[in-house]
């Protein structure tokens, strides 16, 4: 084709291309973008409505797929919060016609059962009952997670029958075993062990619930996740971070000793280990959780650190995780203003975090006044998002509104004229 060919054969603004592989299924197909966009209905569209695809998806079902790219992990955490929320319910009430409301509303009071009413609500939609007949998966992890169990010498849980005594509990075998004192053992007893934290451990041993002993893995992999401990906690918590990154303990009193010299308390460990410096435990107190809690969770978690566990460096923990912290403000935002489209640059996202930790310090009867370091919010900063939006919410074409209501204008009745009037 000769340069200058294309203007002459394809006069429009738009021009289709089709791409057929040698089969005969048709690979693709788009509009070429020339002039930039192109009017729809009442509706300008542009590059930007051009949504993801995968070719090879396209190709297989012959259908329009949209594909989108997971590369956060906040996407990520809100998937199983969601996947298996349960179907709506419907709760319907049933009274026989001819009773004074009074009678209906003693009945009602004498008949109430809350758990009983949200037994009989319950219902398997359409959707779900061909799902489960046909024994589909709900949900799938890959590699599967182990939950590791967490304890301080000298107590654990214990799941009992109703009714057994007690001194039958205390006499069974094995009942001072846990997976945390098994994996003691197995580091004693496998030198491969020896190099893997408690948090690695299932990744290469198997733990045996009913014998309560790991035993090295055959098949397969495993990720640990130990269970969730609040900074608040006490030593509970500073037993987790010595369980992140101590190999090969053979019990309790290796993680109390570092360098020769054992401690009374795993906090005191932590620090002889280095683990405290600079405020890093309660950094990584808030950036662990932040795969999987909320972001109102974590402004709540936040606060409780600044106003329990003697922060050093308050600006410094601002620094490393006010993202974090804002994770669902514009969201929020959205709402509150009604505008989807709302963008906030990183200045307006603090300041509106800002806004929500002084509001949650109130409660307490704190303030960031009361926190050495901490920024404020800044009311300049402020009016300007409001000045913003309010840009935003005027920003509309008055030629294309008057049309509307001219349209709209005449369906009126003679009562809605009225009013409007």
């Amino acid at each position: 084709m000769e340069k200058g060919e294309r203007t002459k054969k394809y006069p429009k603004p738009y021009s289709n291309i089709t791409k057929i592989d040698k089969s005969g299924f048709v690979v693709y197909k788009r509009r070429v973008d020339i002039r930039g966009s192109v009017l729809k209905g009442d509706i300008e569209l542009d590059n930007c409505y051009v949504v993801p695809h995968n070719l090879a998806l396209l190709k297989k079902y012959q259908a329009h797929i949209n594909i989108e790219w997971c590369c956060n992990t906040s996407a990520i955490k809100y998937l199983f919060k969601y996947i298996t929320k349960g179907v709506d319910r419907a709760l319907l009430l049933l009274q026989q016609s001819g009773k004074t409301k009074a009678e209906i509303e003693k009945k009602k009071q004498l008949e109430m059962d809350e758990i009983d009413r949200f037994q009989e609500c319950r219902y398997i939609s359409a959707c779900e009952a061909p799902w489960r007949l046909f024994s589909f998966h709900i949900h799938h992890n890959q590699p599967s997670v182990m939950k590791l169990t967490l304890h301080l010498p000298g107590e654990h849980n214990l799941v009992v029958e109703e009714g057994k005594s007690l001194s039958d509990i205390l006499s069974e075998d094995g009942i001072e075993k846990t997976m945390l004192t098994a994996y003691f053992m197995a580091n004693q007893k496998y030198e491969e062990a020896r190099e893997l934290t408690y948090i690695q451990f299932p990744s290469r041993f198997v733990y045996h619930s009913g014998e309560k002993t790991w035993t090295p893995r055959k098949q397969g992999t495993a990720i640990g996740r130990i269970i969730y401990a609040h900074p608040a906690s006490g030593d509970r918590y500073y037993l987790r971070i010595l369980l992140n990154v101590v190999k090969g303990a053979f019990g309790y009193d290796d993680l109390y000793t570092v360098g020769g010299t054992k401690f009374k308390e795993f906090r005191d460990a932590c620090y002889a280990r280095g683990l405290l410096d600079d405020d890093k435990e309660w950094h990584e107190a808030i950036v662990e959780p932040s795969y999987w809690a909320t972001g109102r969770q974590l402004r709540r978690l936040f606060i409780t650190i600044l106003l329990y566990c003697e922060v050093g460096n308050p600006l410094k923990l601002w620094d490393h995780t006010w993202k974090i912290l804002a994770e669902d403000i514009l969201y929020m935002k959205q709402r509150e203003f009604n505008t989807p489209g709302l963008i906030l640059e990183d200045a307006q996202l603090q300041q509106y975090t800002l806004i929500e930790i002084e509001r949650l310090l109130k409660e307490n009867d704190k303030s960031l006044t009361d926190f050495r370091g901490m920024p404020k919010p800044d009311t300049s900063v402020l009016q300007e998002i409001s000045n913003t939006v309010l840009r935003e919410e005027l920003n509309y074409d008055t030629a294309k509104e008057a049309g509307e209501h001219e349209k709209i204008f005449t369906t009126m009745n003679d009562d809605q004229r009225s009013i409007y009037s």
